[in-house]
């Protein structure tokens, strides 16, 4: 990771580098309920199962893993990354998973997702952060927006998902628009 010593502390939600022993929580993940249903990587939860996995998050010199925790219960409950850091181009690839339903509340996701992306466009001064999503998953398509991400383009029939094919939406945010949502707010 670029920075293994990355905290944040927010009202609901904290936010930690991943570390080795996390790996006994997050292989649970999978287990979860309708988890798979809105991930254009459908490996990713059976990935994260692997100790292999978690090593190389960790060592990975272009990515920030960082796992959320509910402060209330002080459990972890998700994990938001930025991935493919590209500090020459200044961009990288942002994602979120809340892992219970429990948890799907707005301002959890909300909070972490905030402190990140902060952490991206202050800390790291990136200009641009990217994302992937599936045409299917609406709710995570109009979040992104209420974040201020920008939908920039459509892959039809990129992915494969219960033996159909399905769009993938690319979608940005710019470091400006931010500037301009955390002022409107």
């Amino acid at each position: 990771m670029i920075n293994k010593k990355i905290t944040c502390s927010g009202h609901k939600i904290n936010l930690r580098s991943l570390r080795f022993e996390d790996h006994q929580i997050l292989k649970n993940w999978c287990e979860e309920e309708n988890n798979l249903d809105y991930f254009p990587n459908s490996n990713f939860l059976h990935e994260i199962k692997s100790k292999t996995w978690i090593l190389n998050k960790i060592n990975d010199k272009n990515g920030i893993y960082m796992v959320i925790i509910c402060r209330k219960e002080n459990k972890i409950i998700g994990m938001t990354i930025l991935e493919n850091i590209d500090l020459n181009n200044k961009n990288a690839s942002w994602g979120i998973y809340i892992s219970n339903n429990q948890y799907h509340k707005f301002d959890y996701c909300f909070e972490a997702s905030q402190h990140i992306i902060n952490y991206a466009f202050k800390k790291l001064n990136l200009n641009k952060i990217y994302l992937n999503t599936l045409a299917s998953n609406k709710r995570g398509r109009e979040f992104h927006k209420q974040l201020g991400f920008t939908e920039e383009a459509v892959f039809n029939n990129q992915i494969l998902v219960d033996g159909y094919y399905t769009n993938l939406i690319w979608s940005s945010l710019e470091k400006k628009n931010w500037k301009l949502m955390l002022i409107q707010k």
